[in-house]
């Protein structure tokens, strides 16, 4: 590769990283072009980018970012998936293709808000997305609010249901 096309390939990827909110590092031997391709479209599904590149250029790339932390897993083939929005998405679809292809994909590091070794990044694709966090969080906080109210009105609706009880005995009387 001549050295001006090896600085491009350099900018392009400190960009990439520089637009990301959240990288993962993922080692791949032995995967067909279908699987490949596969992953590839259900990284873009969740507007995430899948990138391969060599390792020494990447290295380079990260210099100076938040992505340095992870120059020592670019060792073998590797991709990189950037993401901007949803890490967890992107965390879920890696780890699913892992488990389906064990001999083929080994997810390595990550960072998202913080550095992420295989671990973390397995922990991250087994958390409830978002929407649902969100909605759990706001049926606890509503929760002691409704039985409240449940527990004020009941005395009021026992006394009506009495008072009908009452009536239709008379009323059958």
């Amino acid at each position: 590769m001549k050295k001006e096309k090896k600085n491009e390939e350099i900018s392009l990827i400190k960009e990439a990283v520089n637009n990301s909110k959240g990288i993962f590092i993922s080692h791949y031997v032995g995967l067909s072009v279908e699987k490949f391709n596969a992953l590839r479209d259900a990284i873009s599904a969740n507007n995430s980018i899948l990138k391969v590149s060599k390792n020494t250029l990447t290295s380079i790339a990260f210099q100076d970012t938040y992505a340095d932390a992870l120059k020592d897993y670019l060792k073998g083939p590797n991709f990189l998936v950037l993401t901007n929005n949803d890490a967890q998405g992107c965390a879920k679809v890696l780890s699913k293709f892992a488990k389906d292809n064990p001999d083929n994909i080994k997810i390595r590091a990550g960072f998202y808000e913080s550095f992420l070794d295989q671990d973390k990044i397995l922990v991250l694709a087994t958390l409830p997305s978002k929407e649902v966090l969100i909605s759990k969080f706001m049926f606890v906080i509503k929760s002691p609010q409704v039985r409240l109210v449940f527990a004020l009105k009941y005395p009021q609706i026992k006394l009506l249901q009495v008072l009908s009880a009452l009536k239709l005995k008379k009323s059958q009387a």
